[in-house]
């Protein structure tokens, strides 16, 4: 009720104004004037209602040049009287805008008041040609111009509640100024025209640009539809890839908030394996369909690539944009597609992967890899899920108070430092997660403390730190390390603890850094260190570590089950792994995937 008060108070003020200013300007018109009025405020109305369209999508409307002109030619009454018919034909031709109509001729007409009052501060009468006058010219243009923005930028601010600053910099922008000069320019020429040739100049004048308009129109439709062809995908016909990377960072730019939906479509493949690639274009579409209708009018739905979808969401914060991919979850997950009943839950789902800004980055790079991981998560996970991107290092630095600023800065490098090797190697993010299950459980299971559970569980966080070191190419390889890169790669564990150690809150995760790659019989690195020499929390790392890289599939190696890592983990205690915590992973790794249960009571 107090922002419809505020506004109501400003168009009333507005109105005030406007009718006092009428009162103070009155002045007699004779017949000669009214047929001028009338012709001006005709040819305003046809340029309102189909103003010249450009390629960039903006329109040159012509209805600031005729009041410039007329103002010019017979005075500044005249142009509140050709404001008045001008909104009365407006309102006839579309009655439910009648408000947005007044008021635009009110602040059309006071922007025109204050113009003409600087115009006529420089105007020099005693030089008759208009052109001379051009520094009169060019200080109503501009008084004109800077009126007119913050009229209706307080005007959308009471209406839309957001911050006027928000509209300046839309009117503001250098293609928007360019454009009203543009039209400024015209008007100057429109009053030379005029003042020779009188109404005949004005119809003369306007129908040359009304039939330019129209032309160019035939040529804007044409340039818009290979400008569509550019941004579009074809088979979806939402925005491609393109156009989401440009529209992303002009977002960024734009918008104090915002939030980033990664889409992938669960187990597409077996759907295109049942259906073929026909059906499978069809499911395509009606999820384009559905994506189009689930995000609100500013939402922008593009197709990233193959099954998956990206959903920019300006101004919406975290739990808008949580609610947005819920909804959107859910209506995929209930929509009838056809041949769901096969899908492997019976029905067609997608997982999704939620970044903002400025909260967790500003720029496009950042809230894309962001998002990503987050996607990366809930697939690997369960699916048919929404997850938000969360930091661990933003839980560590919550639980540990630290002394210095310096330490502050460095527990940031070290969250750019994991978001870098996420970035070089997708596998570490969802890696590290899991790790942090088993290695904190593990803890808990052989009773631990809880101060020893937590250094744990930020020592698997940080394991493997070091491998930003790392060139990629070595991370990815596929095929057999050199033995040049294989000390490269062992190099890791000693530039992770060389990263951490001058963070003295987390002295007690060093030996995990530093040693999660050591055996139980001395054969591991970089120390070789055996049996008890190892820290406990280092032994309990490792056997974690083990187990998720063997059931995992990495650029160089296929997964195994869970079943085969267990007998792996079995056949190497008291080599690789230290035998008292074999069986406690067991149970571990028993209670997170019930299908081992029974395989561990038979043996047990």
């Amino acid at each position: 009720m107090e922002g419809n008060l505020l506004l109501n108070s400003y168009q009333a003020l507005c109105l005030s104004i406007f009718l006092f200013l009428s009162f103070l300007l009155y002045q007699p018109i004779n017949e000669s004037t009214w047929i001028l009025v009338i012709t001006f405020a005709g040819a305003a109305t046809l340029f309102d209602e189909r103003p010249i369209v450009l390629p960039s999508s903006d329109n040159l409307s012509l209805v600031t040049p005729l009041l410039f002109t007329a103002g010019v030619l017979y005075g500044v009454f005249p142009i509140f009287l050709i404001n008045i018919c001008m909104v009365a034909f407006l309102i006839m031709i579309n009655p439910k805008k009648w408000v947005s109509h007044a008021f635009n001729g009110i602040q059309y007409s006071l922007s025109g008041y204050i113009g003409f009052f600087f115009f006529n501060l420089i105007y020099n009468p005693k030089m008759d040609s208009l052109i001379a006058n051009l520094p009169a010219f060019i200080s109503y243009a501009i008084s004109f111009f800077i009126s007119n923005v913050l009229f209706l930028s307080i005007y959308l601010c009471l209406r839309s509640k957001k911050s006027i600053v928000n509209f300046l910099k839309i009117f503001l922008e250098r293609k928007a100024v360019l454009i009203y000069f543009t039209m400024m320019a015209l008007g100057l020429i429109m009053a030379v025209v005029v003042r020779e040739e009188g109404i005949l100049g004005i119809i003369l004048f306007c129908l040359i640009m009304w039939t330019l308009g129209v032309s160019y129109r035939s040529y804007y439709q044409m340039f818009d539809h290979f400008r569509s062809l550019s941004e579009k995908d074809e088979l979806t016909k939402l925005f491609n890839h393109r156009y989401f990377q440009e529209n992303l960072d002009t977002t960024i730019k734009n918008e104090e908030k915002g939030a980033l939906l990664l889409i992938d479509l669960d187990h597409f493949k077996v759907f295109n394996d049942t259906f073929g690639h026909p059906e499978g274009d069809k499911l395509l579409r009606e999820l384009a369909g559905i994506l189009t209708d689930s995000i609100p009018s500013s939402g922008i739905a593009c197709r990233y690539g193959g099954e998956e979808f990206a959903i920019i969401l300006p101004g919406e914060d975290t739990n808008s944009a949580i609610q947005i991919a819920e909804e959107i979850r859910r209506s995929v997950s209930e929509h009838p597609f056809k041949g769901r009943e096969h899908m492997p839950q019976k029905k067609v789902t997608v997982s999704i992967g939620i970044s903002t800004f400025p909260d967790m980055g500003h720029s496009r790079e950042q809230l894309i890899m962001l998002a990503d991981q987050a996607l990366y998560k809930t697939k690997y996970s369960s699916r048919n899920r929404v997850q938000l991107y969360t930091s661990v290092i933003d839980e560590l630095k919550g639980n540990y108070q630290f002394d210095s600023a310096e330490e502050e800065e460095v527990i940031q490098t070290l969250k750019t430092f994991l978001m870098i090797i996420n970035s070089k190697d997708r596998y570490t993010y969802g890696h590290t997660e899991r790790i942090m299950e088993y290695s904190e459980r593990l803890a808990r299971k052989i009773g631990l403390s809880k101060t020893e559970v937590k250094n744990i569980r930020y020592g698997a966080l940080l394991h493997d730190i070091g491998k930003v070191e790392v060139p990629t190419e070595v991370l990815n390889k596929t095929s057999k390390l050199t033995n040049s890169e294989w000390e490269t790669i062992k190099m890791h564990v000693i530039w992770g603890e060389q990263m951490v150690q001058s963070i003295k809150e987390l002295k007690d995760c060093l030996p995990m850094i530093r040693h999660h790659h050591e055996r139980y019989d001395g054969k591991g690195y970089p120390d070789q260190l055996s049996s008890e020499s190892i820290p406990l929390a280092a032994r309990i790392l490792t056997i974690a570590d083990c187990f998720d890289a063997m059931t995992t599939n990495r650029p160089y190696q296929k997964a195994i089950s869970p079943a085969e890592a267990i007998d792996e983990i079995i056949r190497c205690s008291g080599t690789q792994f230290d035998p008292q915590i074999v069986q406690p992973f067991i149970e571990v790794i028993s209670e997170l995937k019930p299908e081992l249960q029974l395989l561990y009571k038979k043996e047990a």
